[in-house]
């Protein structure tokens, strides 16, 4: 271990939880790094994670809101999630609670939800009274979701292909005004914080997949499973990448920034970088120009999250969530958990929040008396709250998404020892996240000439 480099928790000076295989450095303790990690440790591979913040699990760390630490990111985890379900099992840490998918919107005087248990009654619901070509396209997107796992990923073959015959459009191009309003805008401003305007036909199928779940949530948060995966691996948390160390074209390690200021050099056989796009352009742009312009193109939305603990429950056990009108910032609003009534994690995305530019007790105030107009917040009292905001929170993707990827595997080809996973690849989701972290650390892996998989 370099000196001044703090160790994974649980593990002394020295203990580099040293494999067989190569020894890999893995750049970005989000879900992308976190899956490219265990799976290369399966694999026998030497792995060091990186990563800036102090906590693994980019915006899913956890956050302290009084005696607890919750999740201000991405928590829910679907039925259907089987690379990520298995990581918890490896660990020991798959204790699931039932969450669902449960979101309502004003629709004449009522609130009309989707919900996951009842997914198909809540879609014909939206649908009902709508252009019967809207409903024709959405079905037969919803048929290929059905019909083959692979279209609930961006690159999924089926929605590629019926993309590319529609010239790829905008969502709000490929549907009318009615069925975006209902459900299209619901669906793009919760997974990508963007508009039907500014998401691509291609990549819609990551929505439709999260529909057509159900979803759970881990009973005792992330916290255990990523202490569980710092015991397998090393973790050098508090340390930014800010260049790689190349010799004869060939990724040899990298340079970070520790905790105290202090360089530091390491060599490793591979590295594997694991951010947001921008990230990625910015740490690979010495290496290549035209990767990182590829990477810099992909869209990314900000948002904020402010979870506020009440002294009662705020939502019944029927409505637990409203996903909020276009012209305000705030997006959704909703229970922390089907038991966690009482916390509230309000969501601030979409264009109105781009242009919003408030300090966080406005924002707060303005989703309280939002929320105040669907349900009864007379005698609650708030007891505190936390806010999160990020500027790349969501990956929105490209028009003709697959495309770009394939350019960015042609620019990456020079470099055998370099792999790059992240959100942009297969999807937002944390399972779409294992997907891409799996198959792109398997190709390495088979680049350089180690078997892939679990031990």
């Amino acid at each position: 271990m370099t000196a001044g480099a703090t160790p994974a928790p649980g593990a002394e000076l020295g203990d580099e939880r040293k494999g067989d295989g190569p020894d890999i450095a893995v750049v970005g303790g989000g879900w992308s790094g976190i899956a490219a990690a265990w799976r290369l440790h399966c694999a026998g591979a030497s792995v060091t994670l990186y990563d800036e913040q102090e906590e693994l699990g980019g915006r899913s760390a956890g956050v302290p809101v009084g005696p607890r630490t919750l999740t201000a990111g991405g928590k829910n985890i679907g039925r259907k999630y089987a690379n990520f379900r298995a990581f918890t099992d490896a660990l020991g840490c798959g204790d699931f609670e039932f969450f669902g998918i449960n979101s309502a919107r004003s629709e004449g005087g009522k609130l009309r939800t989707i919900d996951s248990t009842r997914r198909f009654s809540s879609i014909f619901h939206l649908l009902r009274k709508l252009p019967a070509r809207d409903v024709y396209r959405m079905l037969r997107l919803v048929r290929a979701i059905r019909s083959r796992r692979e279209n609930s990923f961006c690159g999924g073959p089926d929605m590629v292909r019926i993309a590319r015959k529609a010239g790829d459009p905008p969502l709000s191009e490929y549907f009318g005004r009615g069925i975006q309003e209902k459900l299209v805008r619901s669906l793009t401003v919760r997974m990508n914080g963007a508009e039907a305007d500014e998401v691509h036909l291609e990549c819609f199928g990551t929505h439709l997949g999260m529909v057509l779940d159900t979803f759970e949530q881990l009973s005792a948060g992330f916290d255990e499973l990523f202490a569980g995966l710092a015991k397998q691996i090393t973790v050098r948390s508090g340390t930014r990448v800010t260049g790689l160390t190349v010799d004869g074209g060939r990724v040899t390690g990298v340079v970070a920034r520790e905790r105290g200021g202090e360089s530091v050099r390491t060599g490793h056989d591979a590295v594997v970088v694991a951010l947001p796009g921008p990230a990625a352009a910015a740490l690979l742009e010495p290496l290549s120009a035209r990767l990182a312009a590829e990477l810099g193109g992909i869209s990314y939305f900000p948002a904020a999250v402010i979870l506020a603990e009440y002294d009662r429950p705020v939502f019944g056990e029927q409505v637990r969530a409203v996903v909020q009108p276009a012209d305000s910032p705030l997006s959704n609003a909703g229970a922390y958990g089907i038991n966690d009534r009482h916390i509230i994690r309000y969501t601030f995305s979409g264009r109105a929040y781009r242009a919003a530019h408030r300090e966080d007790d406005e924002l707060l105030d303005l989703a309280e008396k939002q929320l105040a107009q669907h349900v009864d917040l007379d005698g609650i009292n708030r007891v505190r709250a936390v806010t999160k905001r990020w500027e790349h929170a969501y990956v929105g993707y490209s028009r003709y998404h697959s495309s770009t990827i394939a350019r960015i595997d042609q620019e990456l080809k020079p470099f055998e020892a370099l792999a790059l996973t992240g959100d942009y690849l297969r999807g937002a989701s944390i399972e779409a996240c294992f997907r891409a972290a799996y198959e792109r650390t398997d190709a390495l892996l088979a680049r350089l000439g180690t078997r892939s998989g679990g031990r």
